[in-house]
Parts: structure tokens; sequence; C-alpha cells
């Protein structure tokens, strides 16, 4: 047994409610579950229950054994002084607070075996997608229900991270964005030093170059993976232009180490020289470049700003040294759209909620629907149990439900889970 059964039981009533009486003997009417909480503090607020011939409204708190309140030092907590009802599975020891006994009620034999017995199947479920037999019976409207609750705390969580980067940089939105967009110009395995990297070279220090040779210098010197002996002209240009910038902007001392960059299995395009290039070119040729991005309705047109030319040497090179065996394109479409999901989107999303502006969370969400549904191991799952992903929006909920929902067994927090969970009447 564990409390976010009990949790459960509470919320939706499946208990019986016959002849309910408190661990005084008095009887006990619920009039208003309370909203769930999920912060700290009681676990339901604002309940209305009667208990003998009085109305009481207040906060509800819910544990295992009634002993669990002084395991968790409620009685010297005063955000439990509004409790009316202690909701346990066993009540083993009466609890007093503020001089006064707390009314308790037990639910060990008012739970159907059966409902036990669900629950039980499926968070020892083994497979990936716990309800996975059950899942083609859900009705629809629930799965989709579900995909707007788990898209929306995906955004919310993305959202909060941003909100406690931007207080790093002094509510700077314009540098806040220059490093989440060199983050995820890292594509996860070159994620972290791109990160480092955007820390260690301001954007307010790039927006001040009169070239592309000037940002590629600084953001490759800063790197710390120019080549050190070289005959290559461009490279030799490079080398000059970072000394001389280096010691302007006293940024000797903070680059990164070559051995920081991976290289090792990763396909040409991905390769962390032809991303810094792309980077260099999109970070020069878009000044202000959070308006800019926050600003832009269609994603066709968002798309422009990242479809810049690297420069020439960049064209027929995938890394410092011998010439690429053909041309070498530009950012690709689909790295686009990895870098509008997890920058832009999330972007318009905290820049939404700290202004209090629905639009930009709209526009969002908007966006994800214009982007066609990623393809990987989550999304294939979820097209094995009969879901059709049809865009991002689909995809990007779908792996906030696998990750934080079905991966945690969190199936009482899962409209899917709940509906399946249901007891037949």
């Amino acid at each position: 047994m564990n409390e976010s059964f009990l949790h459960y039981l509470w919320q939706f009533q499946y208990f019986d409610k016959s002849e309910l009486v408190t661990s005084q003997g008095e009887s006990l009417s619920v009039l208003k579950t309370g909203i769930l909480n999920s912060n700290a503090g009681p676990d339901f607020f604002n309940a209305k229950i009667k208990i003998g011939d009085i109305d009481w409204v207040g906060n509800v708190e819910i544990h295992v054994k009634s002993s669990d309140w002084l395991a968790h030092h409620h009685e010297i907590d005063s955000a439990y002084d509004n409790v009316i009802l202690h909701l346990v599975w066993e009540n083993d020891k009466p609890i007093f607070h503020k001089n006064r006994e707390l009314p308790t009620l037990e639910l060990k034999a008012r739970v159907a075996d059966s409902i036990i017995k669900e629950y039980k199947r499926l968070i020892s479920n083994p497979a990936a997608i716990a309800c996975e037999k059950s899942f083609t019976k859900v009705d629809p409207i629930i799965k989709h229900s579900m995909l707007d609750k788990a898209l929306m705390q995906r955004l919310e969580i993305k959202a909060n991270n941003i909100n406690e980067l931007l207080k790093i940089n002094l509510r700077d939105w314009d540098e806040t964005t220059y490093q989440l967009l060199a983050r995820n110009f890292g594509f996860k395995i070159n994620a972290d030093p791109f990160f480092q990297l955007s820390k260690t070279l301001p954007y307010k220090i790039i927006q001040k170059q009169n070239s592309l040779l000037q940002v590629e210098a600084l953001l490759f010197g800063q790197a710390g993976i120019l080549e050190t002996k070289t005959k290559d002209e461009y490279i030799s240009l490079l080398h000059r232009e970072y000394h001389l910038l280096a010691q302007k902007y006293s940024l000797n001392n903070s680059r990164l180490n070559a051995a920081q960059w991976r290289f090792l299995r990763l396909r040409p395009s991905n390769f962390p020289t032809l991303r810094l290039s792309q980077l260099a070119a999109i970070v020069f040729a878009s000044k202000n470049i959070f308006s800019k991005l926050i600003e832009v309705e269609i994603y066709e047109s968002l798309k422009k700003i990242f479809e810049v030319d690297q420069s020439d040497y960049w064209k027929t090179h995938y890394r410092f040294g011998p010439k690429a065996k053909g041309a070498v394109p530009k950012i690709g479409e689909s790295s686009i759209e990895n870098i509008v999901i997890n920058t832009v989107v999330p972007l318009l999303v905290a820049y939404g909620k700290d202004k209090d502006e629905q639009r930009y969370i709209d526009k969002a969400v908007d966006l994800l629907q214009q982007i066609p549904a990623e393809a990987n191991k989550i999304t294939r799952t979820w097209n094995e149990l009969g879901l059709s992903i049809k865009n991002a929006f689909d995809s990007q909920a779908l792996i906030e439900l696998h990750n934080n929902f079905c991966q945690k067994r969190q199936c009482l927090n899962c409209n899917i889970g709940v509906s399946i969970l249901k007891p037949l009447q």
C-alpha cells in the first residue's frame, strides 16, 4: 500500500461510503473531496465534510498508517493546523493535534479487493507501457486529454528550467536564448560543451563583431579546437582574430579543452566543428535573436532564420584539415525541427508565462502542430499500440507520457491509467 493509491481512492471516492464513521465513532459524510496538492502541505485543500451535525471546511491529510503523522513531524508544522480529516489505510494510533484528537477515517476494510489487485497488476507489469494490454480499449477522448496534459507538463518543466537560467543571466532574454540555442546545437552528444562554451563567450561580445570570421574565431578559439600548426590561410586568419579578440575581451583563461568535444561515432554532419560554423552563421545574421525568434508567426518563416549558409570553408569541410569528398550541406531540416522544438517552443512558453500573455503559449503549441512528428524508439513504441502520431505536438506529449508517467509508474496521475483502474459499477 502507498499514499499515491490512497490519494486516488479519496479523489475518486472508490471506497464503500455506506455508514461512514470516524475513529471516534461519529457519523461522517464527504461533501467535497477538495483539490489535490502536489506541493508541500496537506494532501487535499478546501475539502468539505460533515461530522455529526457540523459541516467542516478545511484540508485532508492522507497516510498509510495514522502514526505516519508523527513520523513526518506534522505535529510541529502549522501548515497542518487546518486539517479536518486524517484519511488512513490503517488507524494504528490516535493522533492529537493542537490539543484535539484528529477525526480519522480508516479505509482498510472499505476498498474492494478487485481495485487493489488491478492496481498491483498494472504497476508491477515489466513492460515499458504498463497498460499496453488495455490501451486499445481506452476511449480516444481520454487518450487525447492525457496527451494535452502530458504536453503542457513537458512545456511547463522546460519553461521553469528557462526561468532558472534567466535568473542567472539577470533576466537577459537574448543571452538566455543564445545559451539555449548553443546547447541544442550540441544535439545531446555535445550539448554540455556547447552550453559551457556559450557561458564563456557572452552573446553581447558576439553582437559587437563586424564579420562572420570574427564570430567563428571567437567560437572556435573559445572551444579550444583551433588547429595549432597549419599553413591553411583560413585557419591562420582564425588564429590571428582570436588572439586579438581574446586579449580585448579577457577570454584567455576561460576557453574549453579540445578533449571535451566528441567526434567518435558521429556522422560528419554532426561534427561539433561543422555545428559551430552553422551556429556562428546564425548568431551573426540574427541580431537581437530572442525578439527575432519569438515574433515569427509561422514555422516556414522560422525555418528561414536557421537556413543560413555557413562560410565558404565549411561548405567543403566537416572539420579542420582535409576537404570533404563532396559538398557539405547547410543545417538540415530535421535539425531545424529539433532546434525549434527544444529551443523556440520552450522560450515562447517561458516568455508567455513571464509576461502573462497566453498568445505566446498558443503560438508555441501551434508551432508544434506545424512540425512533423519525431521518429524515435519512444514514438515507435506508441505506434505499435495503434496510436496515430501526426505532428510534434503528439510526439512531444508521448515522450513526456513515456518518460515521466509510464517509466515512473505514475498510472494514478494519468487519465489513461485512471480510466483502466476505474471499478465496474
